[in-house]
């Protein structure tokens, strides 16, 4: 019996003259092969090949067997082409966020996306800095946002936006409008380590015997900001995670007099990027709306 299968094998016994090289190719034993090959043969009722210890060698009804079956093949896979073509494609986009930019700042834009590209299949996942260098660099994810720029030589990055990193506590607290850096440490502190921008500029802007009054850490920003919220302390936290705290009078911000904290976030994709070209059209669009897009 002639099957597709069956014109493939035959075409890689042309192509490598021999039976059992085909069938290691094809992850099948020699004598299945034979099998398939000599019940063909037998339909046809002609010998297709001629076998010797050389290898395999094409008669003369095996070198028209060869073309009409490399057109049936070729015709075969045109016609799965076409019918794919049919479906809509899906693209596929992998997003890696610190999570201010994950939580706060992305959605709006991947909204924006899917509503120009609807049949995108967009994965937002949360990270840390060093963690989402690292996915993309192993290709885990196509572009990511980072606070501050890449070390890494083979990771591109520029900067996309700047958010500003506010001091605040719950308006029910009686808190200073304003404080000096020197007066910092006398306020109890709720911390996020996730903020390394607070980090980075507190250690360059404080004495380095100066130690702050942290309360405790929490894992996420959300935490921070709802134990802020219920008085338990202040928090650095970034702007666009507070301004509807902010606008409901739920948090106030206590300023620190000639100090500022803003968390510069780059976009970075990987040297050299290999993806497909939907995949390139859907990070251009990303690149040209973000800034007017963002939540």
């Amino acid at each position: 019996m002639m099957n597709l299968e069956t014109l493939k094998l035959f075409l890689d016994i042309a192509m490598l003259k021999s039976i059992s090289k085909a069938a290691q190719k094809s992850h099948i034993t020699q004598s299945a092969l034979s099998q398939q090959l000599k019940s063909w043969e037998t339909s046809l009722g002609t010998e297709l090949l001629q076998r010797s210890n050389k290898g395999a060698k094409l008669t003369e009804a095996g070198v028209i067997a060869e073309k009409y079956a490399a057109q049936i093949c070729k015709l075969y896979e045109d016609m799965v082409t076409e019918i794919e073509q049919l479906r809509p494609s899906q693209h596929q986009l992998s997003i890696y966020a610190i999570p201010e930019v994950c939580n706060y700042a992305l959605p709006c834009t991947l909204f924006e996306v899917k509503r120009h590209f609807p049949h995108c299949n967009i994965t937002l996942n949360e990270s840390l800095t060093p963690q989402i260098e690292e996915h993309i660099l192993l290709e885990e994810g196509d572009i990511g946002f980072i606070s501050g720029p890449s070390s890494k030589p083979d990771v591109s990055s520029y900067k996309v936006f700047s958010d500003k990193v506010m001091l605040v506590s719950s308006s029910s607290r009686l808190c200073p409008e304003e404080i000096s850096l020197e007066e910092l440490p006398r306020y109890p502190l709720i911390w996020s380590a996730q903020l390394c921008c607070v980090q980075r500029t507190l250690a360059q802007a404080l004495a380095e015997n100066v130690k702050l009054n942290i309360l405790y850490n929490l894992d996420s920003i959300e935490a921070v900001k709802l134990a802020a919220i219920k008085g338990h302390g202040a928090a650095f936290l970034p702007y666009m995670s507070i301004k509807k705290e902010l606008y409901s009078k739920q948090l106030k911000t206590i300023h620190i007099r000639n100090f500022q904290v803003y968390n510069e976030v780059h976009m970075i994709k990987k040297k050299n990027q290999r993806c497909d070209r939907d995949t390139k059209q859907l990070i251009h669009y990303i690149e040209q709306t973000l800034i007017d897009t963002l939540c």
